[in-house]
């Protein structure tokens, strides 16, 4: 738990939250959602359900409104209609509520008429101190400490916690619209800005930074109003922990949706690049890279330089993974002598790289498992080898439980990244090597240039760390 003053505090770690809004028990999406899933994570803190004709919600007392409750409740937490936003958030700062989460939409999203409605809660809250997440968000979801703010049912139990925290501007990586419970690494938190009228991405990078539990900031960015803050705190946070960015608009298009999404506009992005080169910001591109492109950086210590080792069944995929080296900034390892003599004595096949094992699979049998070891080990020693792309086939001949005993083997070696796909003629078979190679801790991707970005990263990273704390 992070212990810091920070703004975010009032959100991720309140100590009582009231919620507002309809109260129907066993419905996809209302307060009710919101109160269940806080009584199901055992949330020890005081729980105040607020409506004006519900009586009982899961067994909690709702009260008719925030006068009829003698605590003043640490957080609010608003899911109705946007008519009626303005009179309960006034009423939560006559009552000394300092943080509010407003679901509701209808405000900057949705035209000049929005956009006022968005200005007259910012003027209501500054004239009590108070400070929002949102309006039209979902919140927090605070894995770490069992909080949630989510109004939708997930569909799923998450009991866990992991290292990645996500800061987005879109409800897209909520509980409700991500399976985190599928993700291995496990998510830590996820805090949905939504418009982003008050509490913004800047705040999110100085409350990380300090929290122990994340090791690894995902941000979806879509503008940033505070520039220069938003610089300082960036470089902060990149010093401490990678921050990966998804960050659209390359278009005009693109920009012209944005504006209508969150009611602002996004910015010129040739500055938002630049604005993340100096600040160690690794820029992915597209939604799931912030999910599976932190895997690698949660299991592995960041490579030494940008040398990809690669063993591959098919020569094919060799080739392209040259292509997708190249642009992910990485350069195909010069295999040492010693390691071309070692791979040749192994089979004569053997002595190019990428190393393909295709060719001596068709005779080597159960071998053949034997034989990718050797050339994994190969690699994994080899001083001109940085990072390692692991190629695999399954069929119903090779079926992805006969990789166990190699993937456990490989799972158990942390010293160098490694980055793993799997092709073959059932779909259902190579997502069944995925599990089994995730198991053991290998990061699995579907495809060869998302596995090689993922190393990419880890290696821009780790140059830019070097080069900015002058490292030798």
């Amino acid at each position: 738990m992070n212990g810091n003053g920070s703004i975010l505090a009032r959100f991720l770690l309140p100590d009582s939250i009231a919620v507002f809004g309809s109260m129907q028990e066993d419905w996809f999406f209302g307060a009710g959602v919101i109160i269940k899933d806080l009584l199901k994570w055992n949330y020890r803190g005081s729980i105040y359900p607020v409506h004006p004709s519900a009586r009982r919600v899961y067994g909690c007392k709702v009260f008719k409104s925030m006068k009829d409750i003698d605590e003043i409740p640490a957080l609010a937490v608003i899911v109705t209609s946007y008519r009626h936003v303005p009179k309960i958030l006034a009423e939560c700062g006559a009552k000394g509520v300092k943080a509010a989460v407003i679901v509701s939409d209808g405000f900057g999203e949705a035209g000049p008429e929005g956009i006022a409605r968005e200005q007259e809660l910012v003027n209501i809250a500054r004239s009590c101190g108070m400070r929002i997440i949102g309006p039209n968000t979902v919140g927090i979801f605070n894995a770490a400490d069992r909080i949630s703010t989510v109004p939708y049912e997930k569909g799923y139990e998450y009991n866990e916690k992991g290292g990645l925290s996500i800061i987005t501007q879109t409800g897209m990586y909520g509980p409700q619209a991500m399976a985190w419970n599928e993700y291995d690494s496990g998510i830590n938190k996820v805090i949905d800005l939504g418009n982003m009228c008050d509490v913004d991405e800047t705040d999110c990078l100085e409350y990380l930074v300090n929290d122990d539990e994340t090791a690894i900031v995902s941000l979806y960015m879509e503008h940033t109003r505070r520039p220069e803050a938003f610089r300082k705190a960036a470089g902060n946070l990149s010093l401490k922990k990678p921050l990966l960015c998804l960050k659209p608009g390359k278009s005009s298009g693109a920009a012209k949706a944005m504006a209508s999404h969150t009611g602002s506009m996004a910015g010129n992005d040739s500055l938002y690049m630049s604005l993340f080169r100096q600040t160690g910001v690794i820029r992915v591109e597209e939604y799931e890279d912030l999910r599976d492109c932190a895997t690698p950086f949660l299991r592995y210590p960041l490579p030494k330089g940008n040398r990809l080792g690669i063993i591959t069944f098919s020569g094919a995929v060799g080739i392209q993974s040259i292509d997708a080296a190249e642009k992910a900034g990485l350069a195909l390892s010069v295999l040492t002598a010693e390691s071309r003599k070692e791979l040749s004595s192994i089979h004569n096949t053997l002595e190019g790289h990428p190393i393909d094992i295709g060719p001596v699979s068709a005779t080597a049998g159960t071998e053949i498992f034997t034989i990718y070891k050797h050339c994994f080990d190969v690699l994994k020693k080899d001083e001109t080898v940085d990072c390692i792309y692991l190629n695999t086939y399954v069929s119903h001949g090779l079926k992805p439980d006969y990789y166990n005993e190699l993937f456990q083997y490989i799972g158990s070696c942390r010293e160098k990244p490694v980055a793993l796909w799997s092709y073959g003629p059932s779909g259902q078979l190579v997502s069944e090597c995925g599990k089994l190679s995730e198991s053991f801790g290998i990061p699995f991707f579907y495809t060869t240039a998302k596995a090689i970005r993922s190393l990419g990263y880890m290696a821009r990273y780790a140059g830019w760390i070097k080069q900015s704390t002058n490292r030798p």
